[in-house]
């Protein structure tokens, strides 16, 4: 049963806001909610360690699947181990938004 919830971004003069797993995740979904009005976003991927940053025009979804031989986006906290950040994200303009993350097992 896929897991839904709303995170708050920051403008894009702020400081970035990671996304982090909640469940083992195989799949993840992040949209605007459209709760305000949309602004964009701007993302940053683990996969090149937060280096690059991308920008998603408003209405766009990110989307983003496991690889490897388990298929798993990322996985939770742990008693020894933090949850996995898929990516950190803030708006893409002076605004803050809102984004709805849903994570999927399947």
């Amino acid at each position: 049963m896929p897991k839904t919830r709303l995170v708050s971004l920051n403008a894009n003069t702020g400081a970035w806001t990671p996304i982090a797993a909640s469940i083992a995740a195989h799949g993840v979904e992040i949209s605007e909610d459209g709760s305000v009005t949309s602004q964009g976003i701007e993302a940053q991927f683990a996969t090149d360690n937060f280096a690059i940053t991308d920008t998603y025009p408003p209405g766009a979804a990110l989307q983003i699947t496991g690889h490897g031989n388990d298929g798993a986006a990322g996985l939770p906290p742990q008693p020894y181990r933090s949850g996995d950040v898929y990516c950190q994200l803030r708006s893409a303009t002076a605004t803050g938004t809102v984004v709805r993350v849903v994570e999927s097992e399947t």
